[in-house]
């Protein structure tokens, strides 16, 4: 790995010239395109996207000046960039500062990470002859139970909204009989070293760690560092495979690779931030001030004044003028303010320099954005929620792990966890399709309950307050409309058996005997 090259910090007091990118319109126009990706979630544009990274970068941080991303150096993220799979701790930290200094990247990162909903059930399979209801029923109960006191959602929430920016996430779990939750730990410290029921497992380098920082971890971590501290284990730690959960978005490779980095190759790239110091933004703020030396006029061209002379007047001057102003002396000719305000340049040196990913790429661009139909629109929908629903089957993998390791399953029958395909954006259509095929007497009902953001943990105890505390079905009961009533007249009820053919039940023989439906 190279050394960082260092810079030394820069002595001008005015830097506004580096700032004003491109022109307020244009920056105007481009933010509009990306709040209204955030709101209403419409096809990303990413040259508009990648043109606000560089007015974020330039406007807060030292990125032209000193060639600096905070502690990173555009070289070292061309580098990493090239060979990933050496400098991912580059990207990293790349990534990182981005996420401090652009907003823009902050909101589209998070833009990702807020798509989860996390809509959970647990199904049951493998159910042998000799497996008895109770025992199932009281299993599922404990295990319903244990899922919801480790509040899934709000866990698998916080895993989300690192991974874009990181592309993986290393954690360990503290729990207690009545506490659980996830601690993440720095990819920096951990290295992946084999696959388990689909997932990575990590190990956690304890000679890494501060030694004043180590009682943040749990009891078992803390136990293994003062082994390691008194040399009867080495330093790479494996935490328990029910104790740690790490779960990959770009899962094809070992080394992490932040979702968003390729879309600023373009921008990190060198040349780019060598134009912007010659860009028109500087050359409007440019003036010259010709200065008028006098000359004898008995001679052509021969001025009054020496070369030695005219130096120590122009470095005089120079001195008490800022980098915008410069001089031009003339001979003969009064003196007068150039402004290059007017300049005909007119082209967006920015906007040139950023090159059409979609078409590098091959890629047609109305998929991903620009695109006004509605068929672009879904498909760029179904595309940002696949990378949610990658996330959803490694989460699944690894509940479904960890009910198998703390024994839950059992030689006659065996629990299941899935997620739902849902994201904010389609709810509603999820739900109504789950509520349509219940319609149909297809038996999806759990399905649409947890689409309804319902556990089974919770359907339970809602049916016990419903209906043997506050007796909801018997206090709460529908007024008679045409829905439940016959030949227009209310209280009807429903048709007979008898006018459909249909032979009575012994309990109807005996309120047909009783007229216990008789109107009271």
């Amino acid at each position: 790995m190279r050394k960082k090259r260092k810079y030394p910090p820069s002595k001008k007091k005015n830097t506004s010239k580096y700032i004003n990118i491109y022109s307020d319109s244009a920056h105007q126009k481009d933010e509009v395109s990306f709040n209204k990706t955030i709101s209403k979630n419409t096809c990303i544009n990413f040259n508009s996207f990648k043109r606000l990274m560089i007015h974020d970068l330039c406007s807060n941080s030292k990125i032209v000046e000193t060639g600096y991303i905070g502690d990173v150096s555009l070289e070292d993220i061309q580098f990493a960039l090239h060979y990933p799979k050496q400098g991912w701790k580059i990207l990293l930290s790349a990534s990182e500062q981005f996420m401090r200094c652009s907003p823009h990247y902050f909101r589209l990162n998070s833009f990702y990470s807020h798509m989860a909903l996390f809509c959970w059930w647990v199904d049951l399979y493998g159910v042998k002859e000799n497996a008895t209801v109770s025992t199932i029923k009281k299993s599922y109960s404990a295990l319903t139970e244990k899922l919801e006191t480790m509040n899934l959602k709000h866990e698998f929430s916080k895993i989300m909204k690192v991974l874009p920016y990181q592309d993986i996430y290393c954690g360990v779990v503290v729990e207690n009989q009545t506490d659980f939750f996830l601690q993440q730990i720095d990819i920096r410290l951990c290295k992946l070293y084999q696959v388990q029921d689909g997932l990575y497992n990590f190990k956690l380098n304890l000679a890494a760690i501060h030694p004043q920082k180590i009682n943040a971890y749990p009891i078992y971590i803390r136990q293994a560092y003062h082994d390691f501290s008194k040399g009867k284990i080495t330093n790479w730690y494996e935490p328990p495979a029910d104790l740690q959960i790490c779960v990959k978005l770009n899962s094809q490779w070992t080394y992490p690779y932040p979702l968003l980095i390729g879309l600023v190759r373009d921008i990190l790239d060198l040349d780019i931030y060598k134009k912007l110091k010659l860009q028109s933004a500087r050359t409007d703020n440019y003036k010259a001030i010709m200065v008028k030396v006098p000359i004898d006029e008995n001679t052509i061209d021969k001025p009054l004044l020496t070369p030695q002379t005219l130096s120590i007047f122009a470095e005089i001057n120079r001195e008490s003028m800022t980098d915008d102003i410069g001089l031009i002396y003339n001979l003969g000719s009064d003196g007068e303010a150039v402004s290059f305000k007017e300049s005909s340049n007119t082209r967006n040196n920015v906007a040139d320099s950023i090159g059409d990913i979609y078409d590098s790429a091959g890629i047609t661009k109305e998929l991903f954005n620009g695109g006004s139909s509605g068929t672009a629109v879904t498909l760029s929908v179904e595309n940002d929620s696949g990378i949610v629903y990658s996330v959803y089957r490694q989460l699944e993998r690894w509940i479904n792990r960890w009910i198998k390791l703390r024994k839950y399953n059992k030689s006659t029958y065996k629990f299941y966890f899935y997620l739902l395909d849902i994201t904010i954006f389609n709810r509603d259509n999820i739900s109504k399709r789950y509520k349509e095929a219940v319609s149909m007497g297809i038996t999806v009902i759990d399905k649409w309950l947890a689409s309804l953001d319902i556990t089974p943990s919770r359907v339970f105890g809602s049916y016990i307050t419903h209906h043997e505390i506050f007796e909801f079905n018997k206090n709460f009961i529908p007024l008679q409309t045409s829905y439940n009533s016959t030949n227009g007249e209310i209280g009807q009820g429903r048709t007979p058996n008898s006018e459909k053919g249909e032979l009575l039940s012994v309990s109807g023989e005996q309120t047909k005997d009783s007229d216990a439906n008789m109107d009271r």
